[in-house]
């Protein structure tokens, strides 16, 4: 029973698992992808950062991969170039595709760049200019 599920985990994850390494692996330059998380203010934490997140690698290039794990047993793969400042989203689904190999497509990709620039967007209230006015009435300390 055990080696069942084995070759039930080798045969749908491992090789999606695969294929996300060597595409952030390929789009790296040297050597293999080392793992690697940011925090705030893009600060090297020298780890993998929690929250849900199944993996992570990073490499020199600026590249890193993410992949979650849906409830559907399909797989998303995020891959950022931190220096491009972009972001491709792939869905890997084992059971669907040409002869039931499973498939991966590209779900969504775009160039934050601009995005950052923004002060805020689509934001509950209160906004970052409502805020900033009400601190700079408050009485000085």
């Amino acid at each position: 029973m055990g080696d069942a599920r084995w070759n039930s985990a080798a045969r749908s994850g491992l090789p999606w698992m695969l294929l996300g390494m060597a595409l952030a692996w390929g789009a790296g330059v040297g050597g293999p992808p080392s793992v690697s998380a940011q925090g705030p203010l893009g600060v090297d934490r020298g780890r993998p950062s929690a929250g849900g997140e199944q993996g992570s690698q990073g490499s020199a290039s600026g590249t890193i991969a993410l992949t979650a794990t849906l409830g559907s047993g399909a797989q998303l793969l995020y891959l950022v170039d931190t220096r491009l400042q972009s972001l491709a989203i792939y869905r890997v689904d084992p059971t669907t595709g040409n002869n039931s190999k499973g498939s991966l497509k590209l779900e969504a990709q775009r160039h934050y760049g601009q995005d950052l620039k923004l002060t805020e967007f689509n934001n509950a209230p209160p906004e970052v200019r409502s805020i900033e006015a009400m601190v700079r009435t408050l009485p000085p300390k």
